[in-house]
């Protein structure tokens, strides 16, 4: 299962449909199993791992046939590559700032590919998780920028992250969720004419 159940997402799915109600801004939740494969480091790593295996292999079974050891290497080698493809051996291993600037990015395509920049008072608001890395990213566009400052969302996606962490992603999501929302309803209020751009449900990526 994802980070969220199907019972989960249609309940953020509601949040969603309850905070536009009152503003003119669209909000879109985006989740990510994981921002990126990370295949340099886990492989940089399993080959090394590998390396070090067949040398001690080597000096402890002094008589083991070469060509074995090297054949051994690819199975071993191609099994700790997808053993260290894990979420919590990729926040153990992977620094810290790479993993932060993967989600960023991926929360900027997530931006893009969900349409939030296409709204006619350039009104949408992303919220974006990614679970590997357990990392939380809140875009929105220059409609709202103009009216709420970026740092606005910092407490927002603290509360995403604990959440994450705790396994509480839609506990913390429809938090978060009825959060902005409020912010909205007081910087960017409804209008008369106001359409749901953008679907309210829950997009996986």
């Amino acid at each position: 299962m994802g980070l969220l159940s199907t019972v989960e997402k249609k309940r953020i799915e509601q949040a969603v449909a309850a905070a536009e109600r009152r503003t003119a801004g669209e909000l879109v939740v985006v989740v990510a199993e994981s921002s990126h494969d990370y295949a340099v480091f886990r492989a940089g790593l399993a080959a090394s791992i590998t390396v070090g295996l067949a040398l001690e292999a080597a000096h402890v079974f002094e008589d083991l046939a070469m060509w074995l050891l090297l054949l051994a290497q690819l199975p071993v080698g191609a099994l700790l590559y997808a053993l260290l493809g894990h979420s919590a051996w990729v926040r153990w291993l992977v620094p810290r700032a790479v993993r932060e600037e993967a989600v960023h990015q991926r929360a900027l395509g997530a931006f893009v590919e969900s349409g939030v920049g296409n709204t006619r008072d350039r009104s949408g608001v992303l919220v974006f998780l990614s679970e590997a890395e357990h990392r939380a990213v809140i875009l929105a566009d220059r409609g709202i920028n103009a009216r709420v400052a970026p740092d606005e969302w910092q407490a927002d996606i603290e509360i995403l992250v604990r959440a994450i962490g705790k396994r509480e992603a839609a506990q913390g999501l429809a938090t978060v969720v009825e959060r902005i929302g409020g912010i909205l309803a007081e910087s960017f209020p409804p209008r008369p004419d106001d359409e749901n751009e953008l679907d309210n449900a829950v997009r996986e990526v």
